[in-house]
């Protein structure tokens, strides 16, 4: 950040965080929905969020739908939630890029319930869903795209009562381990080698070989604790009024996530991106 931007910064940030304080002042300790009779289907319980979020649900009394990409290759997340060997903790098969194995899940979840409710759609982006970052620019979109649907949804679903709501993470990184060292290499060569003579000549192995040392210093990186996270979507699924979006993050980059959004671009650029200029 450019330091002559030091003293703008420091009012705008408490500017901010004044505001924070005030829309949260209004709000009153509510009652938690009670979890017990409760179900929740969890796509990603492999590993990272998903598994952790499935043993925290059921351990208030949810009954989990655990979707899992590995079961039937008996991965190592969809074995230990099946081990706990509890009536409540359903284990499923499924791969959310392929419709047959999304319709089983689906099926089987609708036989299993047998009075279904209105109930609550909860996605996960990220802080990367409505900011970008240089070098991200794949995960962004995704993330982009995700916010984009929920925020659509969102809209469409209010006449039928049905609440729409995204959490939006910082870097938990070290916390899920989603991203690996090895994993980075086996990328940085599929798209080194896919690339064309004209990409390779333009960037050069130099400044590729660079921004992969670059990610693999974001192995270890972030938060390393996922309860801000499981906090945050156990509100929005048990709360009687939950917010539309959650940050589960620090406060900087709360800050920077507003900045960013919020004042014009060149400004929230010049703010945070080397090279960026007024």
């Amino acid at each position: 950040m450019r330091s002559g931007a030091g003293l703008l910064l420091a009012l705008g940030a408490a500017g901010v965080l004044l505001l924070r304080l005030l829309l949260l002042l209004p709000r009153r300790a509510r009652h938690a929905l009670p979890a017990e009779g409760k179900a929740v289907l969890i796509t990603g319980c492999d590993k990272g969020f998903g598994h952790a979020l499935a043993k925290c649900l059921h351990a208030k009394g949810f009954t989990v739908f655990a979707g899992c990409l590995l079961m039937d290759e008996n991965g190592e997340g969809a074995r230990e939630l099946r081990n706990m060997k509890s009536d409540r903790m359903k284990v499923l098969q499924m791969d959310v890029c392929s419709d047959q194995e999304v319709a089983r899940a689906m099926d089987f979840v609708k036989r299993t319930l047998k009075e279904p409710e209105e109930g609550r759609v909860v996605n996960i982006t990220s802080m990367l869903g409505r900011m970008v970052s240089p070098s991200r620019s794949c995960y962004c979109v995704s993330k982009f795209g995700v916010a984009a649907f929920s925020d659509c949804l969102r809209q469409e679903m209010y006449r039928w009562g049905v609440r729409v709501i995204l959490i939006e993470p910082s870097n938990f990184v070290a916390a899920t381990g989603i991203l690996t060292a090895a994993g980075i290499d086996r990328q940085a060569e599929a798209l080194w080698s896919g690339a064309t003579d004209t990409v390779r000549e333009d960037y050069g192995r130099e400044y590729f070989t660079r921004h992969v040392a670059t990610m693999k210093s974001f192995v270890n990186s972030g938060l390393k604790d996922m309860s801000l996270v499981l906090n945050d979507i156990t509100e929005a699924l048990t709360s009687p009024c939950p917010k539309n979006r959650y940050n589960p993050m620090e406060t900087y980059w709360w800050v920077r996530l507003q900045v960013m959004t919020h004042l014009p671009t060149a400004i929230a650029d010049w703010l945070y991106i080397p090279g960026a200029t007024l």
